[in-house]
């Protein structure tokens, strides 16, 4: 099976599915996206927006570990 990159599948490519998160620039910062909401991570009651790169990417690996029901890294 080819991918979209015209290379052949590796067993990473067809056994990862995307993150149901993503850390994106936002006009005021860096956000983390939920690609299941369609819009920004809820966080508590607060929208993950406006964030240094390093927080927004704390937070999407926080996320990643309850959404999977994994450990929360401190």
């Amino acid at each position: 099976m080819i991918n979209t990159r015209g290379s052949e599948m590796t067993e990473r490519d067809k056994a990862s599915p995307p993150s149901g998160f993503l850390v994106r620039q936002g006009s005021k910062g860096w956000m983390v996206y939920d690609r299941q909401r369609r819009g920004p991570a809820m966080v508590g009651t607060s929208l993950a927006v406006n964030l240094t790169k390093e927080q927004a990417e704390h937070i999407e690996r926080t996320l990643m570990d309850e959404r999977e029901g994994g450990i929360i890294p401190n």
